[in-house]
């Protein structure tokens, strides 16, 4: 038996393909998932090891409306590039993770929104008094697009010393004219190790207390608005120097006074929380799945979770009591 000295053996095993394609099938609709076939698994196998670079191809282009808010999307050229690149990343995504600080929560196996909205909520309900007295809420303007790719490598080369696997990465990152790629498998990893110096140089500040990151949103906490203050001044200038820049809609509020806005949760400091605008983001995926049955008159009545549950039980019990069935 063959031994597995380095990661790029490890990337281009069969064993390791065939855990790609159960990766891309985890959380993919039925009728959208890949059956594993062995004769194509190793023809992919094949076509990594003999060029690379033609596997993962170019980022293909697709819009999307997120929330009222069209996106460009870009994403693998192929069902062959996802596979070749969810293959590097099952060998080399532990390694990048360990150079991440903990409280960054997108993308990230065990964390999410979910859990983020959990720790920001249980910080302020516990420590507003004293360490959460401030927060300083922030939002990167265009993140994934002026991410320097220089710098993602170079990252990148102090993580891992093979070569090989070096220039996998740069093949991926590279097959993008500008920024990340959003929609690759790989890319809020990356985007969350782009950003991470941030995390160090705002507890370097006496008086920081806590801070959270969800995508590009960040939450600074500290016991004086002064503090806040040079800490913004700081993350301006670091963000300047790699080409990025805060959005204009940043705060820097008391907590007992405002509420903190976290993955759709409103945190207040002295009451319950609340869902931000009264929509969960759980929601908002059932409302893509079944806006086709919807009048444009029907989403006024959607405006909370309650009046979207209402809404499903008078279009659907009628038909479900013809038929003798039972629902809610």
């Amino acid at each position: 038996m063959k031994r597995l000295g380095n990661l790029y053996e490890k990337i281009l095993t069969p064993e390791n393909i065939e855990a790609a394609y159960q990766a891309y099938n985890q959380n993919r609709p039925t009728c959208l998932r890949r059956e594993y076939k062995e004769e194509e698994a190793r023809q992919i196998l094949e076509e990594m090891k003999e060029d690379f670079a033609k596997v993962i191809g170019k980022a293909r282009r697709k819009d999307f409306c997120d929330k009222g808010k069209w996106r460009i999307l870009e994403i693998p050229e192929s069902f062959k590039s996802s596979i070749a690149q969810i293959a590097v990343w099952n060998i080399c995504g532990i390694y990048v993770e360990r150079r991440i600080h903990d409280n960054s929560f997108s993308s990230r196996k065990g964390k999410g929104g979910h859990m983020c909205a959990k720790k920001v909520e249980r910080f302020v309900h516990t420590k507003a008094d004293r360490d959460a007295k401030y927060c300083f809420y922030f939002d990167i303007a265009k993140y994934y697009a002026h991410i320097d790719k220089r710098i993602v490598m170079d990252r990148i080369e102090k993580i891992f010393k093979d070569k090989k696997v070096i220039e996998l990465f740069r093949i991926i990152v590279y097959s993008t004219p500008k920024g990340l790629p959003i929609g690759y498998p790989f890319s809020h990893a990356l985007a969350n190790l782009y950003i991470t110096p941030l995390y160090y140089l705002a507890h370097s500040f006496k008086g920081v207390t806590g801070m959270y990151v969800y995508m590009d949103n960040h939450l600074v906490f500290a016991r004086s608005k002064a503090v806040l203050k040079r800490v913004r001044r700081s993350f301006v200038k670091w963000l300047s120097g790699v080409g990025c820049e805060i959005k204009k809609d940043w705060q820097i509020f008391p907590t007992s006074e405002h509420g903190v806005r976290v993955c759709g949760l409103m945190v207040f400091a002295n009451k319950k929380s609340r869902l931000y605008k009264k929509l969960w983001h759980r929601t908002m995926r059932n409302f893509d799945r079944l806006n086709k049955k919807f009048l444009l008159s029907d989403y006024l009545s959607m405006m909370s979770r309650l009046g979207w549950l209402d809404l499903c039980k008078q279009r659907y019990c009628e038909a479900f009591k013809k038929e003798g069935g039972y629902i809610w």
